[in-house]
């Protein structure tokens, strides 16, 4: 009993004494966040994977990862049987690489603007599993949806020409067949 209270005395010491020093290299823990949201990324990250683009990018808009939290991926990933009513087949190597390709870029691993914004608009709702199921999704197209109707908000690029680039853009949207929303009319706050 006395070995074990001493051990554990040392133990309690040794991670006191690196947790202050872990705290106190910085000198300043509220830099470390002040740090992360001014170098965010403008936008969202682009998709340089080349393999998502042919895996995911062969049947829809190559999503990119910062748009959705991971639990929202994971969620996606392990329902390939029923992928917005269709089965995807991958190998376990693809499977397993499209998982960490998503996990490790989604909203909250990136620090793009976009993304952290997302995050922010989730705050209690149920995780979503469609990016157009997001707070910020709707409240960014809910005055298109009266307005113009669009036969698949998920196509990105129809009317974002930058958005493979991860840049949703006021001043670069087009709506197909609405001209009235080809200028600066389209007021997207981004």
């Amino acid at each position: 009993m006395g070995r074990l209270l001493i051990t554990l005395k040392l133990i309690l010491i040794l991670l006191t004494t690196t947790f202050s020093f872990s705290v106190s290299a910085d000198g300043d823990e509220e830099g470390i966040f002040k740090r992360w949201f001014e170098s965010k990324n403008a936008g969202i990250s682009a998709v340089k994977f080349q393999q998502y683009n042919d895996l995911c990018g062969s049947c829809h808009f190559p999503y990119q990862p910062g748009l959705l939290p991971g639990i929202s991926w994971e969620k996606m990933m392990n329902n390939l049987d029923e992928h917005f009513g269709q089965k995807v087949k991958m190998t376990d190597v693809e499977t397993r690489t499209m998982r960490r390709y998503l996990l490790d870029n989604s909203a909250g691993h990136v620090n793009d603007e976009i993304s952290n914004q997302i995050l922010q608009s989730l705050k209690y709702y149920p995780v979503p599993v469609r990016i157009s199921q997001t707070p910020f999704f709707v409240d960014k197209h809910n005055q298109l949806e009266y307005k113009v109707k669009l036969q698949n908000m998920g196509q990105c690029d129809r009317c974002y020409q930058d958005a493979q680039q991860g840049l949703y853009k006021k001043q670069k949207i087009y709506i197909p067949d609405q001209s009235q929303w080809h200028s600066k009319s389209a007021d997207i706050k981004m």
